[in-house]
């Protein structure tokens, strides 16, 4: 008899355990929502050439804030978490120098105008000689800086987690202006990389505003509400602008966490066209159009003037995808498993795919035709799209 009825318990278990995929009650511990997995890539017509040109190993830290690398000249610039500089030819990959800040790097890297700039945890914005890595100045902003500060080649620009954008002398680091945005008490942990277009700077905050900046005085011409916070609890009501926003044709384009995508007049300070997305990725304009991934990682080409969606990519979706690059008319993502995919922007179809690394990709920067990329192994990818 007790045999039987052990019997009994296994094959009703092993029932369970079976078809247990299919048994939607039995979640009873959790929503009914489905669990989504990555979408499996399906193969595609390769009609471009991605070749690598060289790699480098740039340390394996991960990241506090964004830090990607950056094109001058015939030089690549990159700095990692924990200070190490390095300078690449961008020919051959040839190391030039290296230099060792000491600094927790949590922003960068900004190469123009002679200079490096990259920001710290502890706040602090540095600029350094592009030739040899030597220190020039050393400022003090109000918080830690989570993305790279940014320059027009007179005030270097750099923008706190607390909600402060200040304004730094690019030839001697001293601190010319500082505005103040308030900032709710739960947001998500980054922020905006300012953008310097057309004599202003632009940039969002963590209340769902974006503003326009004079850079000489820190002046704001206006700032404007991108999303409204209408959520019922502290999390709902999370609108963070953490991506870049794009300026085209007198139009400022900026989107936020839990809110809008949405097209402002520059000229007449006033709102084109808004639609709903959530996204905290760079947004990029190629081809007279928008382009955003939104939190599911479904790729999205807006209309440039009428904001209607023209396209929809969901081949990538919930792959953990870094934030897209224009490069000459095609957009640049990369995902979880360390592929790279090219979009053609006028449709959203893929023209080309490669397996880059084991590890999933962080940031990509471009040059013309030119990319260079990294991956969370702390390894540098340079790579040419032909």
């Amino acid at each position: 008899m007790y045999m039987v009825f052990k019997f009994s318990v296994v094959f009703f278990l092993s029932l369970i355990l079976i078809s247990c995929t299919s048994l939607s009650w039995l979640k009873f511990w959790g929503d009914d929502e489905e669990v989504e997995f990555p979408t499996v890539l399906e193969n595609i017509t390769q009609k471009v050439n991605i070749i690598k040109l060289w790699d480098a190993k740039v340390g394996k830290v991960q990241s506090l804030g964004r830090i990607s690398p950056s094109f001058s000249g015939d030089n690549l610039y990159y700095i990692n978490p924990e200070g190490e500089l390095f300078a690449f030819e961008v020919a051959n990959g040839r190391k030039l120098w290296t230099r060792e800040t000491n600094d927790q790097v949590s922003g960068g890297l900004e190469s123009r105008f002679k200079k490096i700039l990259y920001a710290t945890l502890d706040g602090e914005v540095v600029a350094l000689a592009q030739e040899d890595g030597r220190e020039i100045w050393r400022a003090q902003a109000t918080s830690e800086i989570l993305s790279s500060p940014v320059t027009d080649g007179n005030v270097v620009v750099a923008q706190g987690a607390d909600g402060s954008i200040t304004g730094f002398d690019l030839d001697t680091g001293d601190q010319k202006w500082i505005h103040q945005a308030s900032v709710p008490s739960l947001s998500l942990r980054g922020t905006s990389v300012p953008v310097l277009r057309q004599g202003f700077i632009f940039t969002g905050f963590a209340n769902g505003t974006v503003a326009m900046i004079y850079p000489a005085s820190g002046a704001i011409r206006f700032e404007l509400p991108v999303t409204i916070n209408e959520g019922t609890s502290e999390l709902e009501r999370i609108v963070d602008i953490d991506g870049k926003v794009v300026v085209a044709n007198d139009v400022l384009f900026s989107a936020s966490y839990q809110g809008n995508i949405t097209a402002i007049d520059l000229l007449q300070g006033k709102p084109i066209w808004q639609e709903k997305i959530s996204t905290t990725k760079d947004l990029v304009e190629s081809r007279s159009r928008i382009v955003a991934i939104d939190e599911k990682d479904i790729i999205k080409g807006f209309g440039l003037s009428s904001g209607v969606i023209l396209w929809q990519q969901e081949g990538l979706k919930l792959r953990d995808l870094s934030s897209p690059v224009n490069v000459r008319g095609n957009i640049v993502v990369g995902d979880f498993e360390g592929y790279i995919h090219v979009l053609d922007s006028t449709d959203g179809s893929f023209i080309g795919r490669k397996k880059l690394s084991k590890n999933p990709i962080l940031e990509i920067s471009s040059e013309g035709n030119k990319l260079a990329i990294t991956d969370n192994s702390g390894r540098l990818f340079f790579l040419s799209i032909e």
